[in-house]
């Protein structure tokens, strides 16, 4: 199973495991926590580039990944968009496919 945390207060996701809802290359739901992941990844090292943030972390491993970042006291909002944009597609992944993927949010919520 695929565990995803948000830890919202801290704009920091972990996706940990593996979903294992069919052969590797065939499992849809690993590649679809895979491209999230890899979009929330990109995004945000787009956003250290522009120097919105610091302290970025993209640590993506096959079944343990960690992406994090500290936003600029004015791209918070932008941040905080960003995060919670990607993880709504974590949700409803989990959703769909609660055998096989959860996700939890941990802190603030609006």
């Amino acid at each position: 199973m695929i565990q995803v945390t948000y830890h919202r207060d801290y704009n920091r996701v972990t996706v940990k495991g593996h979903a294992g809802s069919d052969e590797p290359g065939k499992d849809l739901v690993c590649a679809s926590a895979s491209i999230l992941a890899y979009t929330l990844a990109a995004n945000v090292a787009n956003l250290e580039e522009q120097g919105a943030v610091r302290d970025m972390t993209a640590e993506l491993r096959e079944g343990d990944t960690e992406i994090a970042c500290t936003p600029n006291r004015r791209n918070r909002a932008v941040i905080t968009l960003i995060f919670d944009t990607v993880c709504a597609g974590f949700e409803l992944l989990a959703k769909q496919y609660p055998q096989y993927i959860s996700y939890e949010i941990m802190g603030a919520q609006g």
